[in-house]
């Protein structure tokens, strides 16, 4: 029975050991930025794409307090497909720029800080809204965009924590009117 509790104790005191963290390992841990989040990203490489024909792109990797409401590449391919393109770098570039504006806000916005009927101001200067419903304990945030003739974008992964915002994966492409 010593020789249980022996092993035992070992075991315990080996896990606390190895399983804390002391305050240097996490100061050693790297910043990690929106750009690097969405880079390292394979449903956001359309979108990764589009911010850099842009010139966004280094706006991401800098400091700042961002939300941004990325859409997936399904939502780049249908995004095309509907102006008649087969690759973004077709899309005028200042289309392009004002597209990728609107799905930026000039703040963090976790997810449990959205309300049903919230409007925020886009970095592109017009307004989206929120919408927030629970059907059978289910929850579903989507995005109406100022282009009433497209369906809303549903948020996907959300709160995905970065140095310089938050971002919020979305399957489709936000519109300005």
């Amino acid at each position: 029975m010593k020789n249980f509790m022996k092993k035992i104790t070992l075991v315990a005191l080996a896990f606390i050991v190895f399983s804390c963290s002391t305050d240097e390992e996490l100061k050693s841990l790297k910043p990690v930025s929106i750009a690097e989040i969405a880079k390292a990203t394979p449903e956001l490489s359309l979108f990764v794409q589009a911010l850099t024909i842009t010139g966004l792109a280094d706006t991401f990797f800098q400091s700042g307090d961002y939300t941004v409401f990325a859409p997936d590449n399904a939502a780049f391919t249908s995004l095309l497909t509907s102006l008649g393109y087969t690759q973004l770098s077709q899309v005028p570039v200042p289309l392009l720029t004002d597209v990728l504006k609107y799905h930026v806000l000039s703040s963090r916005v976790l997810s449990s800080s959205l309300t049903d009927g919230q409007t925020a101001a886009t970095l592109q200067g017009q307004n989206i809204t929120i919408n927030i419903d629970t059907v059978a304990n289910v929850t579903t945030v989507s995005i109406t965009d100022a282009n009433t003739t497209t369906s809303d974008s549903e948020i996907g992964a959300r709160d995905i924590k970065c140095t310089n915002g938050i971002i919020h994966r979305i399957n489709k492409v936000l519109l300005p009117n």
